[in-house]
This record gives structure tokens, sequence and C-alpha cells, in this order.
């Protein structure tokens, strides 16, 4: 099921891709989040995802990206054009492929970011880019091991993914790793834009636009040093390697556990309270009352 809605929607991303709107460039200067559309998704694509985000109170701008760039260099300096005309301490929202764009932003343009959320980013490549003119994309090539942890340069930078992804195989493409990966429990990479249930758990997930955004300092900003920023929650349940292999085990589980009947510990009885006496004579009991004599006639 979920796995046709997804391909429905890669449909008409890729036709609003095509569409004169897509091309339309806009001037950021008064946008607080920026959306960087994903691999051949138009700008029209991404409208209900800012209309959201604008009824929380944020000003939401739609980057464009060009469709047949030269270069991959030259599709990075057309982002990098836009971002550097909006203000400082922007968030970007980079869906899919977007977020590989910008981790190789110029630095001017990264200074402009504050927080980068990835949406199903396929951090270590995938084998859909394999022997295309995208193959410094496809999965462990040298492009993306040299260049994936430069996302560790954003002040605060949070990948959240699909459990399943349909997309950008393998699934194991779009895990970033370090303890930061969150995951949304709706299957498909497109869906994470479109569907009701992701976007009202993204909208949960920024807050509105007065919550103060938290940085902890990482003491400088190389990848051997950067520290990640470890998440206090146990995910891994949810991990999709995980989540395939132990599926059935686990509902096994769960219906062996729900057999057992645990027996209620018998509760221990007080022990009875015993009130010492006080030493010495007790105190005598009052004598008893003399009973009145009936009087008798004579």
């Amino acid at each position: 099921m979920f796995r046709f809605i997804e391909y429905l929607e890669r449909f008409w991303a890729l036709l609003s891709f095509y569409l004169p709107s897509h091309l339309t460039v806009e001037r950021n200067q008064d946008k607080n989040i920026l959306i960087v559309p994903g691999f051949k998704a138009g700008r029209s694509y991404y409208l209900r995802l800012k209309s959201n985000l604008d009824n929380l109170g944020f000003k939401v701008g739609i980057l464009s990206t060009l469709r047949n760039p030269t270069s991959l260099e030259e599709a990075v300096g057309y982002l990098a054009k836009q971002i550097l005309t909006a203000p400082n301490e922007v968030t970007l929202i980079a869906h899919n492929t977007g977020g590989l764009l910008v981790l190789i932003l110029p630095d001017e343009a990264r200074r402009k970011v504050k927080r980068l959320i990835t949406l199903g980013t396929p951090f270590h490549g995938s084998d859909r880019f394999t022997n295309t003119r995208y193959s410094y994309w496809g999965y462990e090539s040298d492009w993306v091991k040299m260049n994936y942890k430069n996302a560790l340069f954003f002040p605060l930078f949070q990948p959240l993914s699909a459990i399943e992804d349909f997309s950008f195989p393998p699934q194991e493409s779009t895990e970033f790793g370090q303890g930061r990966d969150l995951w949304f429990d709706i299957p498909g990479n497109y869906n994470l834009v479109r569907r009701n249930e992701n976007i009202r758990t993204l909208r949960e997930f920024l807050g509105t636009p007065k919550d103060s955004i938290n940085i902890a300092q990482n003491p400088k900003a190389n990848h051997e040093f950067a520290v990640p920023k470890k998440i206090e929650v146990d995910f891994s349940k949810y991990e999709p390697s995980v989540y395939k292999k132990n599926k059935e085990s686990l509902a096994k589980k769960n219906s062996a556990e729900k057999k057992i009947e645990v027996k209620p510990k018998s509760k221990a009885k007080p022990k009875s309270s015993v009130v010492a006496k006080p030493k010495g004579k007790s105190n005598p009991k009052p004598a008893p009352k003399p009973k009145a004599k009936k009087k008798t006639k004579r």
C-alpha cells in the first residue's frame, strides 16, 4: 500500500519538477526556514509542508534547483546564491538528495545556517545512481565517503528518515549513525513531506518560532573532534535492519508473553504490634461499689 503511494508521490514530484514555477527564484530576506527540494522534485511539491509550517508562525521559503546542471558545483552554487539572500541563523529542511547538495555549500552560505534537518537523505549514496550520470552519489562511492560527514560542520544537525525507504536503496544508506538518526513510522521517502502523519510529527519536532534552540558547542569544527549530541531515547529497535530481521521473532515473543500468567506475590502479613507495658505496679482496679440493700417491711 505505502509502496504504491510512494510511486504516485514520485510521479507528482517529477511532474512538478517540469512546471515553469519550479524555476522561480524568490528572495528570502524575511524567511527563517528554507526547504531544499529533493531529487527531481518541483517547488510546488512542497506547498503542503510549507502551508503547515506557515500556520505555526514560521516564514518558509522553497528554493529552486537546476534541472540539467553541467556540474555538481553549478547546482550547489545555484542553491548558495538563494541561501545568501536569507537572514542569519536560518533553518534548512533538505529532502533526500537536497541534503547531499547542502553538504558541499561554500563557507559563506553554510555560515548562514544554524540548523540542518534532513529528510531521507542517502548519506551513504544509493544503488539507484550507480551507472548513471549521478554515479558520484552511488552507494559507498568515494564522493559520499569523503563528504557525508560535512553535516557535522553545521551548528545543529538532525537527520530524519522513514522506517522503510523504497526510493533510495539500500535502507542503510539513509542511516547517518552516531546515535543521531530518528525515524518516521510511515514508510516511503517521498511520503515524508506529504503524509499528514509525518507533517504533524515534523511540526511537533520543530516547535514554534518562539522556542529557543539550544546548541552544544563543539571544541573544533573538524570531523575528528566534532562531538555528536547523543539522543537519550533508545531507537535501536526501530532501526530498519533490526526491524526487518526481528519482526517475526518480536511478534512471537509478544504472543508468548501474553500466555504466561504472572502469579501475584503473596503479601507479607504485617507483624502485630505489641505495646510494652510500663514497668512497676499496674494501676489497681477501682473497688466495686457496694450494692444498696432493699428495705423489707415488717
